[in-house]
This record gives C-alpha cells, sequence and structure tokens, in this order.
C-alpha cells in the first residue's frame, strides 16, 4: 500500500468510473456531509460515471438510485444492482430464479445457529429493508467483538452460507456472489471494464474489490483490518472515512 500522493496523475486522469463504498468511507459515523455529497456530484457532472457499492439494503439503494447523483448501485455485497437508463431504473438481482420464502428461511435457519452460541447478537435496525441477506449488528447499535465477528463468518461459511464483515455490521447470504461480481456486470453495461474505474472502501467486505481493480484506494481506517483481509488496496488515503474520500475526490478533480 502506497500513500495516495503516489498515484500517476496520468492513472487519475483516465478514470471513467468511481466506484465507491458507503459506510466508512462515503459516510463517517453515520453522517452524510454536505461537502462529501457534492463532491461526488462534482465528479459525476466531469462525466465520471458514479456507482455505490454497498452491503445496505434494497430499499435504500432503490432511493439512491432515484435521487443521489449517482449512475447505479450495487447493493447487499453484490445481490442486485439498480441502474438508472433514461430516467428509469434498471434492475438487476442474482438471485432471479429463486424462491424467496424459502431463500429467506435458510437465512433465519442460519441465524437460529448463531443465537445458540451467541444469544447477544442482534439483527441490523435495517434488517427490515432487505431482500436477499441477513444483516448482523457488530458496531452500529450494538458492540460484538472482532473475534465473534470473524467466528461468525467461520460458522456461517461450515453452513455453506458466504459473510462479510464490514465496519458495521456481519452480512451473510447464500449465492456465489460478492461486490465484485455485480460492480464488473454493471461497469459492462456501462461499456466499460475494470481498467476504466477506480474503487475506494475501507473494511474487509472490500477486499474482492481491492482485489479485482488496478486502481483501488483504502480510506486509512482500512489498516484496522490489514491483518484479515485478503486483498489490501493498492493506495490508502491520509483521512480516514468521508475525509479519505474527499482527498480523493480531489485529488481526481485536479487532473481535469
Amino acid at each position: 500500500m502506497q500513500p495516495l500522493s503516489n498515484m500517476p496523475v496520468e492513472s487519475a486522469f483516465r478514470i471513467k468510473a468511481l466506484l465507491f463504498d458507503l459506510d466508512g468511507t462515503f459516510v463517517s459515523e453515520d453522517v452524510l456531509l454536505s461537502s462529501t455529497y457534492s463532491s461526488l456530484e462534482k465528479i459525476k457532472n466531469l462525466g465520471i460515471k458514479t456507482i455505490a457499492v454497498t452491503g445496505r439494503p434494497a430499499g435504500w439503494c432503490d432511493l439512491m438510485a432515484r435521487w443521489w447523483p449517482i449512475d447505479a448501485v450495487v447493493g447487499e455485497n453484490g445481490a442486485f444492482s439498480y441502474s438508472k437508463v433514461n430516467d428509469r431504473i434498471v434492475r438487476n438481482t442474482y438471485h432471479d430464479s429463486v424462491s424467496y420464502p424459502v431463500y429467506q428461511q435458510k437465512l433465519q435457519d442460519l441465524f437460529k445457529v448463531l443465537l445458540e452460541k451467541y444469544k447477544y447478537l442482534k439483527l441490523a435496525s435495517d434488517q427490515s429493508f432487505r431482500l436477499w441477506d441477513l444483516a448482523i449488528d457488530i458496531a452500529e447499535e450494538s458492540e460484538v467483538p472482532l473475534e465473534v465477528a470473524l467466528d461468525i463468518v467461520k460458522i456461517c461459511h461450515e453452513k455453506g452460507a458466504r459473510a462479510a464483515i464490514s465496519n458495521i455490521h456481519v452480512n451473510i447470504w447464500f449465492g456465489d456472489y460478492n461486490k465484485e461480481n455485480m460492480s464488473l456486470k454493471v461497469l459492462n453495461d456501462f461499456g466499460l471494464t475494470k481498467k476504466d474505474g477506480i474503487y475506494i472502501g475501507d473494511s474487509p467486505n472490500d477486499s474482492p474489490m481491492f482485489g479485482c481493480f488496478p486502481l483501488s484506494i483504502g480510506v486509512s481506517s482500512v489498516l484496522n483490518y490489514k491483518d484479515i483481509m485478503g486483498n489490501l488496496p493498492n493506495y490508502v488515503t491520509k483521512g480516514s472515512g468521508s475525509d479519505g474520500f474527499l482527498e480523493l475526490m480531489e485529488f481526481i478533480s485536479s487532473t481535469r
């Protein structure tokens, strides 16, 4: 990992798509600052595609796709994407042929298994807005040690599920997908590839994206997870959270 300042100006100039995580990156401590939002709007006005990539739920993502200055959003860690095309929302989902009630029952059964070992676990407050995953609160309104979060991931894998740790949740789902798969599909729909994009994130569930994109950025808080991540970003900002996001936006803007 190198400081963001070491990124070649030519690399930043060639960026055609900005893909970015939300919690801990675009949003810090549950606050979306006007300066952060404005910087995203500025990047979009430069002609760069803007794509939010998050573990947040479908209900939230629908609003983002409609109202935010973004071209698309990938939600629930890659379960779906909502893209804005000719002022209409185009939806893609991994689970086209899956029985929703059966799928939800599998998630609930798995949660019961987790509760047998950790009775204090709570679902995230945004769970009711989710379609395809289960979000266990570890740092948003609850405090769950990292070692417990890692054990939750281990148990889920043993039960045939996927799981990823963010700065606030452990997200659990069934299906061979993650943020990377759906993000690449969205880029392809826009006639772009991973070489045209840059990704910025902050936590373990961003690891697939860090490994995929030649230009990957971590806000400084990513260093808290460096020992448990399979892939690390190429560059790191000085600031954490939205300060780091702003740092990257200013760097990209300075090359235009």
